[in-house]
């Protein structure tokens, strides 16, 4: 069995419920939640089972990938 790459989730907060299915249904540790009672948007998901979006009765979670930002040596932040 392949590992599946990190995932980032993102939600559309005017569509979601807080019906509270994304967490029921997280094999994550338990802190992973978001302050909205949401799966947690702020940090990488390592099982990225996708379970979450698929279960989400308004279909508003969406991933991407958890890619490390990188920072150009000698740029200076704003």
């Amino acid at each position: 069995m392949s590992k599946q790459q990190p995932v980032i989730f993102d939600i559309g907060w005017n569509a979601c419920i807080n019906c509270g299915a994304c967490i029921a249904i997280c094999p994550q540790e338990a802190g992973f939640v978001s302050p909205f009672d949401t799966i947690a948007v702020d940090r990488p998901c390592d099982i990225a089972c996708l379970l979450c979006e698929q279960i989400c009765p308004v279909d508003t979670i969406r991933h991407r990938p958890a890619v490390a930002e990188v920072t150009p040596a000698g740029a200076v932040g704003r």
